[in-house]
Order: structure tokens, then C-alpha cells, then sequence
């Protein structure tokens, strides 16, 4: 099987959207097809053979009249146009049903000319509704549902013509071309509306470069980002976006990383500093060499992130999807017995179909359908602005249920720069305790073994060591100069029978064994961040539990706890016993985060309900792992990403509460009219903006998540 992404444009509304993703679905070379109306992709699965883009359009077009711009993902395309020919078409025909209105109601008032006004209304609903018709036809050739607002809106028109003509009343002829007329008004509206929504929230979140200086021997050359190479250089001035990732080969300049970060504070770079793509030069010029291909840079990587984040639903979406199944139908039943019940027992049929011509044009379900998936986007898109990258939109709705963090120390909670301290030889010098343990850590990746090799050697070279074995959460063995070494935490030389006394410092200890033999240990300390403090406040504020997992013993791990406020804490833990813990806690009332540098924690941030990375730029293994990424360094972003979550979960239950208000006050005043017999009090035009003027509407309150200010 193989799977192509597309951006796909065009689409009126969200029905059209899922009646073309239904009719792609029963194509026997598809395995499946997802359309995300509201980020305009086109996912397809194939079974074998990949279709074309023109066969794809061709497919569509069987149930489907949009004319629509179908690309493969990452190909530009371009904005929406609110002034094209179907526009400017529509126009015209709106202007023509305006024309025979002014005759009905000058030239023809008089009853004698009933007839011609048929006549007249007939042409004009013709001219300004046969392609809603037409849409309606062709969905019930194809054997598609036609339950939509297409069908909806031609029963009210041809039942409002109908009974214009049997009671010869010429003012229902102007209400059953209202309908129409409306209609079309309000989805040209919607559709600027939610088009231009997607587009600003695309556009705060678009981080891609559209050009790169590539220098060449006979000077500097305009290429694409995708076309550069490892190794080439590229130049970037002030006012001009860094394409790729790379190191700065020459320069001096205050680059502004808000775009991936969030923080507005320009850093100073140099020579042999990394840079990011996506980041603005705000003074300076660089000479960057690519280290990474545009595929593989942090820019492309967050886009993909980004792009994809709608594959994993909100529970609102969910609810949406199956709303929009059930609803139209249930509307479309309940408004028929109204009819015929009303109709039955008055005997006044004509006001009563009416009626249920009115509940069935209030009922378009198109409020909810669109607004919702849009607010989880803008939400996305919120983050984004805010240096938080969340992976998909149910992720919102977990941490809206958040009632604990895990989280780890080192380089999470503390700077993850360590500096020795204090050195304790026994039976050898303090230069043989340093060189065996220098010997010994150069080969890990911890960051405790670096700080220790810095000190000693300035960090630039590895010393020859053989049988070199890292074991996660305990420490490092090898043999060097004949030597075998044993270097990290207590539990490490016990497990190796060796006897190692109690000590108490205030920092991590490294114990060193050589031969079987302890032979000492040295002190390393960590800085803790200034903006933990800040996290913890923030959340502990927002009745949320934090507890520390950690592989440090429990005097330091208590210490620490006491200084920065957090209520308790497990020490001395391997990485699989920090697991343990999460899995205890997840399936109780609240949902579980962990928090951790996305680089020794990988396995808990997956296991949690939500796992969080910190330092996301430049981090290939945070952004793999965790379900939301930070940017930054500063854990208080954690609470960022939770605050984002409430606003976007307190808008998206607001617009499905206030659609359906809405939509049932109307109802419940047409009925409630026609029983004390003043049907008129509530027109059809009122029940079609109760439909289209609402959609957009709470689109509009959708997209000004997007401008939310995060108050802590």
C-alpha cells in the first residue's frame, strides 16, 4: 500500500468535503481516502497503484460541481480568490432575480397578472438555483446520501413554489426565491469567511522559506530551499529568513528565533554556532553551511507536524462526524411530521408545510460542522505562535483533563550544564580519579559524563577505552590501560559486589571503581531554571499534581523538591521504573503528562496520556517522541499548552451551545408563531440566515482563538 497527501481546495462546506471523501472510499484502488476540510489535505491510502492528480479531480467530480485545486502536499498554491469568474457569474444572477422582483412589484402587482408573475418567478428560480439542483440530482445518480443542505434548501424552494401557486399568493413566490437567493449569498459569505480563516491560520504557522542565497564561485544564485545540499553554503542578510539548518561559517548577526520558539528576544549568534530554519536575521550577516537537507530541517519537520496534527481527532470532531450523520436526518423527519401533523389537525396545510419547509432550511448543520474542526486548527495554530508544537487535536482535549505531570530533572527542570565540584580520591591520586573517570565517561552520551570530560579535557577529545557498556539510569564500564572501570551511582558497584559507604552531598554523586576496588568520587551540580519555579507555581495554582521521577538519590531529589514547591518525588529510578509509575496513575479521574528532554525518557513521554519534549529545535528524538513538543528550554510551557487547550475545548462547546440555541429558538418560535396563527412573524429569509449567517459567524469566533493572549 502507499499513501500521497494532496492540498485540496475548493470545497463550498464541509458536506461537500465528506460526500467526496465517501465517493473516493468506494473507488477499489483506494484503501482509504481522508479529506480535512479544514486544513484543505487530501490523504489517500492507495492499494497498489497511485492515481493522477486529473483522475483524482475526475473521481470527485462525479458528485461533486466545485472547481477545485488539487496538488501534491507541499506544492504552492494559490490563495483563495474572492472575485473570480463564479463570483462575478453569480452576480449577475443575483442581479437578475433583483429585476424581477422590481417588475413583480411595479410592472405586475395587479392580481390579474398572476400568471406572468409565475412565469416571472419560475425563470428567476431557475437562473438563480439550478446548479444547487443539479447537485442534488447528480449525489441520488450516484447513489450517494442526499441528505445535505443542497436537498434541504430545494424542498423549501419547490414547496414554497408549489403552494405560491395553489393559493395564488404572490409574495410566497418571493419567498421561495429569498431561499434560494440567500442561500447562494450566504455560501459565497461562508465561504470567504472560512477560507480566509484557514488561510490566517496557515499563515501563523507556515514557517517555510521561499528562497535561499546559494554562493557559488561567480557569485550568489536565488534557488528553492528544497534544492540545497549538505555542505553548501548559503547567504543571509538583515530582514532575510534562514532557509536550512546549518552552522555559521562567517558573520555576526541578532537573529529573532520567535517563529519556532516563541520568544521575541533577538539571540546573538557567530562563527560555528547553529542556526534553524525559520529564523530571521534582525541585524547582521551570516554565511550558514547546510548541515541538513530542506526535508530533514527543523522547519520541514515542524510543517509535517503540523499538517498531520489533524489525523489524531478531538472528541468534538468525533462528536461533529457523527452530529452531522444523525442530525440532518432526524431534522429532515421531525420537520415532515410536523407538516403533516400541524396539517392534520387544523386543516391549515399550507401554513403548516410552510412551517416545516422553514425547520427543514434552519436545520443545515453547517454552524457546527465547519466551526468546530476550525477552532481545534486555530488552537494548533495558537501553539505554534507560542513555540509549542502539538501533534494532533485530541491532544487539546487530553490536557484539558490534565490532573498530573511526571516529570524528569536533568535538562528538564535543572540547565543540564553540570560542573564538578568537589573530588574525593581514595587510594589514588585526584589526577588518576579524574583521568579514569574522563577515561571512562568520554564514550556516554549523558550529560553528567560530558560535564565531567569538559572539566578535565575541555571537551575535545575521546581517550581509547575498550568494552565500553552505557547501562540507562546506573552508569558506565570499560577497560582502559588494562584497567577495569566502573563509574556511576551507588547501585552500579553494589550490583558488582563492591562496597561503597554512605555519602552525603548536595549534588549528584559519580562513584568510580577500579579493578573491583572503590577508588573514590566527584560532586557534579546542576543549575536549577529560573522558569521551573515559575511552571510549578502555575500549575500547582491550577490544581494540578507535579511529581518529580528521578535517577538522582533521594537527598538531592528531596532538596530539590523542597525548593522549587513540588509535592513529592521518587528517587533512584531507572528509566523503566519511572513507567511503573506513569501506569499507575494513568485510567484514574485526570489525565497523566510526562515532561522530559525527549532524549532519556523517550519511553515514558509515550506512555503518558500526553508526553511532552523540551528544547524541540535541532531535537530529531523530541519531536519523535512526544506528543507535544516545546521549543524552547522553559518548562512553563507546559502550562502555555494547557491554557490553550481550555480556551480551544471553552470555544469549541460554545459553538456547538450556541448553534444549537440558536437553531432550536428559531424552530421553537416558527412553531410556536404557527400555533397562535402569525406564521409570518418568522419569514424563510430569517430561517436561512438563522443557518448561514450563523456558520459564519462562529467561523469568525473560531479563528480569533488565533489572536488569544496567554494570561498567566
Amino acid at each position: 500500500m502507499v499513501k500521497k497527501s494532496y492540498t485540496i481546495k475548493g470545497f463550498d462546506c464541509a458536506n461537500c468535503a465528506a460526500k467526496s471523501e465517501a465517493h473516493l472510499n468506494k473507488d477499489p484502488r483506494i484503501e482509504k481516502a481522508n479529506i480535512d476540510f479544514a486544513r484543505d489535505r487530501l490523504d489517500i491510502v492507495y492499494v497498489d497503484e497511485v492515481m493522477s492528480i486529473e483522475d483524482i479531480k475526475n473521481k470527485i467530480k462525479e458528485v461533486e460541481e466545485d472547481e477545485l485545486t488539487i496538488v501534491n502536499i507541499g506544492e504552492e498554491v494559490s490563495d483563495y480568490k474572492i472575485f473570480d469568474k463564479h463570483f462575478w457569474i453569480l452576480l449577475s444572477r443575483i442581479a437578475f432575480v433583483v429585476v424581477v422582483i422590481i417588475l413583480s412589484f411595479t410592472a405586475f402587482r395587479d392580481d390579474s397578472y398572476f400568471w406572468v408573475n409565475f412565469a416571472l418567478y419560475l425563470l428567476a428560480t431557475v437562473v438563480i438555483a439550478y446548479d444547487i439542483f443539479y447537485r442534488v440530482i447528480k449525489t441520488i445518480i450516484h447513489k450517494e446520501n442526499p441528505l445535505d443542505e443542497y436537498l434541504l434548501i430545494v424542498i423549501a424552494t419547490v414547496g414554497a413554489f408549489i403552494i405560491a401557486s395553489i393559493e395564488k399568493e404572490t409574495h410566497v413566490f418571493l419567498e421561495a426565491i429569498m431561499v434560494a437567493t440567500l442561500f447562494q449569498i450566504g455560501q459565497v459569505i461562508e465561504g470567504i469567511a472560512t477560507n480566509k480563516s484557514k488561510e490566517a491560520i496557515m499563515k501563523a504557522v507556515d514557517l517555510r522559506v521561499e528562497y535561499a542565497n546559494l554562493i557559488k564561485n561567480e557569485g550568489v544564485e536565488k534557488v528553492k530551499p528544497e534544492d540545497l545540499k549538505v555542505d553548501d553554503e548559503v547567504l543571509v542578510t538583515t530582514g532575510e529568513y534562514i532557509p536550512i539548518d546549518g552552522v555559521v561559517m562567517k558573520g555576526r548577526a541578532f537573529v529573532d528565533t520567535s517563529s519556532l520558539t516563541g520568544e521575541f528576544v533577538p539571540v546573538a549568534v557567530g562563527v560555528e554556532q547553529e542556526v534553524y530554519s525559520g529564523c530571521l536575521i534582525k541585524e547582521g550577516t551570516l554565511t550558514v553551511k547546510a548541515s541538513k537537507e530542506y526535508s530533514n530541517s527543523t522547519v520541514s519537520k515542524i510543517m509535517d507536524l503540523i499538517g498531520e496534527s489533524q489525523e489524531n481527532k478531538s472528541k468534538a470532531d468525533k462528536f461533529v462526524s457523527k452530529f452531522a450523520r444523525w442530525y440532518t436526518p432526524s431534522i429532515f423527519i421531525i420537520s415532515i411530521l410536523v407538516g403533516i401533523i400541524g396539517g392534520a389537525i387544523t386543516n391549515d396545510w399550507i401554513a403548516w408545510i410552510l412551517l416545516a419547509l422553514k425547520m427543514l432550511v434552519v436545520a443545515c448543520p453547517c454552524a457546527i460542522v465547519i466551526s468546530i474542526p476550525l477552532a481545534y486548527f486555530s488552537g494548533i495554530g495558537l501553539a505554534g505562535k507560542n513555540g509549542i508544537v502539538i501533534k494532533g487535536s485530541n491532544y487539546l482535549d487530553e490536557l484539558v483533563g490534565l490532573k498530573k505531570l511526571f516529570t524528569d530533572k536533568t535538562g528538564t527542570l535543572t540547565h543540564g550544564s553540570f560542573s564538578v565540584v568537589k573530588k574525593v580520591a581514595i587510594g589514588i591520586s585526584e589526577e588518576q580519579l579524574m583521568e579514569y573517570l574522563c577515561a571512562v565517561e568520554s564514550h556516554s552520551i549523558h550529560p553528567i559524563g560530558r560535564a565531567i570530560c569538559l572539566n578535565y579535557l575541555d571537551g575535545h577529545e575521546h581517550i581509547q577505552i575498550d568494552e565500553f557498556i552505557e547501562k540507562a539510569g546506573l552508569g558506565v564500564q570499560g577497560e582502559y590501560q588494562s584497567h577495569k572501570l566502573l563509574a556511576g551511582n551507588k547501585r552500579l558497584l553494589e550490583d558488582s559486589q563492591i562496597v561503597v559507604p554512605d555519602v552525603k552531598e548536595d549534588g549528584t554523586i559519580v562513584y568510580l571503581a577500579v579493578d573491583g576496588k572503590y577508588s573514590g568520587y566527584v560532586v557534579v551540580s546542576d543549575e536549577i531554571k529560573e522558569d521551573a519555579y515559575e511552571m510549578v507555581k502555575l500549575l500547582n495554582k491550577n490544581n494540578i499534581d507535579v511529581t518529580l521521577l528521578t535517577g538522582d538519590k533521594e537527598e538531592n531529589a528531596k532538596i530539590f523538591c523542597q525548593k522549587l514547591g513540588i509535592s513529592s518525588y521518587q528517587s533512584e529510578l531507572l528509566p523503566e521504573d519511572k513507567i511503573l509509575y506513569i501506569n499507575k496513575e494513568i485510567g484514574g479521574k485526570g489525565k497523566v503528562a510526562f515532561l522530559g528532554d525527549g532524549i532519556n525518557d523517550a519511553a515514558s513521554i509515550k506512555r503518558a496520556d500526553v508526553g511532552f519534549a523540551m528544547g524541540g529545535v535541532g531535537s530529531d528524538i523530541a519531536v519523535d517522541s512526544a506528543d507535544i513538543v516545546l521549543m524552547t528550554d522553559k518548562p512553563s510551557k507546559v502550562y502555555d499548552a494547557y491554557k490553550i487547550a481550555k480556551i480551544t475545548r471553552n470555544v469549541a462547546i460554545f459553538n456547538i451551545a450556541f448553534a444549537l440555541f440558536i437553531k432550536l429558538g428559531v424552530e421553537v418560535a416558527a412553531f410556536v408563531t404557527n400555533l397562535v396563527g402569525v406564521p409570518e412573524v418568522i419569514p424563510m429569509w430569517l430561517a436561512v440566515l438563522a443557518d448561514t449567517g450563523l456558520t459564519v459567524l462562529l467561523v469568525v469566533n473560531s479563528l480569533l482563538i488565533l489572536h488569544r493572549k496567554i494570561n498567566r
